[in-house]
């Protein structure tokens, strides 16, 4: 692999997260995805069975163990979304003001102007007034007219729509749950195989959130849920499920069909601030570099999007049909860790006396034994917000080469990520699980030492590892953060340390 392609270890602090899928799922692309900068590999649950998904993993685990790299990865449930069913002839043209219906069952003759779609309930939903959407939002029709079992449409905005074509239905308050039989199913999977992350999609409330995590405790499963905003209903409750969620994806596709377009880039900062505010990281999804599925180079527009997501204070940034099925998987890595780095070089530059941002409200975790003993990885308590606190200020007042965090849960470095430091940080845990979930926290490089907490010995492990990468030299400052000190649980401590 060319040095172009490969990623300054700890150098870029903004997260890539990839989606595998035919183009990237052979041992040798995967190894180069994550030398070109990849931290967490998406499996789409939309596609590929679950033979095709544990390959994967497998794959994905052996790879960055035998490279010792920590790499999350991302299970992105389908989730209930609307299509519809055959339409007779495979495509039908929908001229301005042409009229269909949308039937609960199909009737009998093969007429293209009458549609079904996979969840019958949606006609029940709809109400007279309200606009249909097909296809991404290129075909909109209203509806008019509503009988028993079917409505009558007409077209608003006219195009080709064609079988099993998405459809969304931006105003209307559908029963539909969050949580489909294929996504319960998909979840007995990973009862099996632990991912980092569980992503959920068509949120609207916080409840939606609450039940996969009923799901995921109900199976024994560990893994941290990222709530995808692509509804309008997950926009009006954002505080209340940042509240309950790990994480938070902007899901720009559906979110771009469900709202007015122009409004998209106005609530993807809505979502970013208010998850700096909350200590949650979020994920900025969808056409970030889409013209490189074909071509080797990305668009000035694109870039500036990357580059400007990363400035908004974005923890991740992600591809998906760059990495999927995209004829440059690798390159599309590199342009985005290249861009991410530049974005990150101008925001210290801004920002050489203070913090980029604004410190985050400390979201105090719950005490033990208490209705939440069990507390979101966001929440911290108070005594380690003010050693958090110290500690990115020593960081900048001695400009340290590194800032070492020993945690058991990661809460202490998700606080220090919250803080934008220019200095890099290196997470020791050692909880594996743990380590490969802190993959996604900007600025965090993830360590796992299964006997750190035996020994005692993290300034020690600290300094053989970044010595043995070239990380620190004499003369250089390391400021240690230890989150659990033995037999003190409820103590923290601060330390600098200078390199001899």
């Amino acid at each position: 692999m060319t040095d172009s392609f490969l990623e300054p270890l700890a150098q870029v602090r903004t997260k890539i997260v990839a989606t595998l899928g035919p183009a990237s799922r052979s041992p040798e692309i995967i190894r180069k995805l994550i030398d070109a900068g990849v931290d967490v590999f998406r499996l789409n649950f939309s596609h590929g069975s679950h033979d095709d998904h544990t390959e994967s993993l497998h794959r994905i685990r052996a790879i960055s163990d035998e490279m010792q790299r920590q790499v999350c990865i991302l299970q992105d449930l389908c989730g209930p979304k609307i299509r519809l069913e055959d339409v007779p002839g495979g495509a039908v043209e929908c001229d301005f003001g042409a009229e269909f219906v949308l039937a609960r069952e199909p009737g009998g003759e093969h007429d293209p102007r009458e549609l079904t779609c996979t969840y019958k309930q949606l006609v029940d939903d709809l109400e007279v007034g309200q606009s249909v959407l097909f296809a991404d939002g290129t075909v909109a029709m209203d509806v008019i007219e509503k009988a028993k079992g079917r409505a009558r449409l007409k077209v608003t905005l006219p195009g080709r729509i064609r079988s099993h074509q998405g459809i969304n239905v931006p105003s209307a308050a559908l029963s539909v749950e969050a949580l489909t039989e294929k996504d319960l199913a998909d979840l007995d999977w990973t009862a099996t195989h632990q991912v980092g992350y569980v992503g959920l999609s068509f949120v609207r409330r916080p409840e939606d959130v609450t039940r996969l995590r009923e799901e995921l405790k109900k199976r024994g499963c560990r893994s941290r849920i990222v709530a995808k905003i692509e509804k309008p209903q997950a926009v009006a409750n954002l505080e209340a499920i940042i509240d309950e969620a790990d994480a938070v994806m902007v899901a720009r596709g559906d979110l771009g069909v469900e709202i007015d377009v122009e409004k998209v880039p106005s609530v993807q900062k809505q979502i970013i601030d208010a998850c700096r505010k909350a200590r949650v990281p979020v994920i900025t999804a969808t056409q970030m570099l889409n013209s490189m599925e074909t071509s080797s180079r990305p668009t000035r527009a694109e870039a500036s999007d990357v580059f400007n997501a990363v400035l908004d204070g974005t923890d991740a940034v992600m591809l998906s049909g760059e990495t999927a099925i995209g004829a440059y998987p690798v390159e599309a890595v590199s342009t985005m860790s290249r861009i991410c780095r530049e974005a990150e070089t101008l925001i210290f530059s801004r920002n050489s006396g203070g913090v980029p941002f604004t410190c985050c409200a400390v979201r105090e975790a719950g005490k033990a034994g208490g209705k939440d003993a069990v507390a979101r990885v966001s929440q911290v308590l108070p005594v380690t917000d003010a050693i958090v606190d110290a500690a990115s200020t020593v960081t900048r007042k001695l400009k340290a080469a590194l800032l070492v965090v020993a945690t058991h849960s990661g809460r202490t470095a998700l606080a220090v990520s919250k803080h934008r430091n220019a200095t890099p940080t290196l997470a020791l845990t050692d909880d594996v699980d743990v380590a490969r979930a802190m993959s996604l926290y900007w600025g965090v490089t993830p360590l796992h030492i299964p006997e750190l907490f035996q020994t005692g010995q993290v300034l020690a492990w600290a300094d053989e590892w970044c010595r043995t990468h070239d990380l620190i030299q004499s003369g250089d400052y390391l400021v240690v953060v230890r989150g659990v000190i033995p037999n003190n649980p409820n103590h923290n401590a601060l330390l600098v340390h200078e390199v001899e």
